[in-house]
């Protein structure tokens, strides 16, 4: 490949048969067509995808053009009144699934939030492009919001994490090893992770012929950020759930947790919404 010669034949004994994807994280919106309550609607996101949108998760921009194109005005969203500080509202918990985190947006939507009924639920409208106070109990339609990651807490090898998310490869879904290629996706996955059993995870990260590469066959930007030489146990790559560097360079035969990614290859339904983070 004209990279510090690297051989064919060595990548081609990791890279084989992944020259058809790009394992790189994608949200997906989903809009069920039902209307619940706020309540009911968090507990159909998380029963069904992962949680309900947030402005941390998406690209405002994006969506709002997609529920305008639809008809659709206002919109049930992850954003709630704190219950210990009133007028002071936050993003839903999406790492935890429980609670509310971050810093009070009261003011973040566009400089303006409508406190609409004088509710405690937060909506949005994708007209006036504000978010929305309103009363729970009423029922709205609501966004919710999945990804093509797959955290598996069984503990294996690099080399059998790769196999164990290629073998998962169906008529549907293609899976490899994640291969995190834009820096800006590194704080989703750490949260994405926090249910792992292990600190770090396995991620597509691989020394191979003098660089680093990833598992769908990228060369790694910033090869500065992780040693030229390793050690030469230490030719694996993993991603930490804690505040740890993006990247760290692990023994390649210890066990521990992985993260997968998928790509979807059949049509998507009309009520869904694809995007790269």
């Amino acid at each position: 490949m004209g990279r510090k010669g690297c051989s064919a034949l060595m990548l081609l004994l990791l890279f084989n048969a992944v020259a058809w994807m790009e394992a790189e994280v994608q949200i997906t919106i989903y809009f069920p067509p039902q209307k619940l309550t706020w309540e009911a609607a968090r507990e159909y996101c998380q029963k069904y995808h992962i949680d309900m949108v947030t402005w941390n998760t998406v690209d405002p921009n994006l969506l709002t053009t997609w529920l305008l194109e639809r008809g659709f005005t206002t919109v049930w969203i992850g954003l709630h009144e704190d219950p210990e500080e009133s007028l002071v509202w936050r993003w839903i918990n999406v790492k935890t699934g429980e609670g509310l985190t971050g810093d009070d947006v009261s003011a973040s939507c566009n400089g303006s939030f409508t406190p609409g009924l004088g509710g405690s639920c937060g909506s949005y409208n994708s007209l006036t492009k504000q978010w929305e106070g309103i009363q729970c109990f009423l029922q709205r339609p609501f966004i919710c919001y999945a990804d093509n990651l797959v955290v598996v807490t069984e503990n294996k090898t690099w080399e059998d994490a790769l196999s164990h998310c290629r073998e998962m490869t169906n008529a549907t879904f293609k899976y490899d090893l994640l291969s995190v290629t834009n820096s800006s996706d590194y704080g989703y996955v750490s949260d994405r992770i926090y249910r792992a059993t292990t600190d770090e995870v396995w991620t597509g990260l691989r020394f191979l012929g003098g660089e680093w590469w990833w598992s769908d066959g990228k060369t790694l930007d910033h090869q500065e950020m992780l040693p030229d030489c390793p050690n030469q146990r230490r030719h694996c790559g993993t991603v930490s759930k804690c505040s740890t560097p993006n990247r760290t360079s692990r023994d390649c035969s210890e066990r521990r947790n992985f993260i997968c990614s998928h790509e979807k290859v059949a049509n998507r339904d009309k009520n869904v919404l694809a995007s790269a983070l």
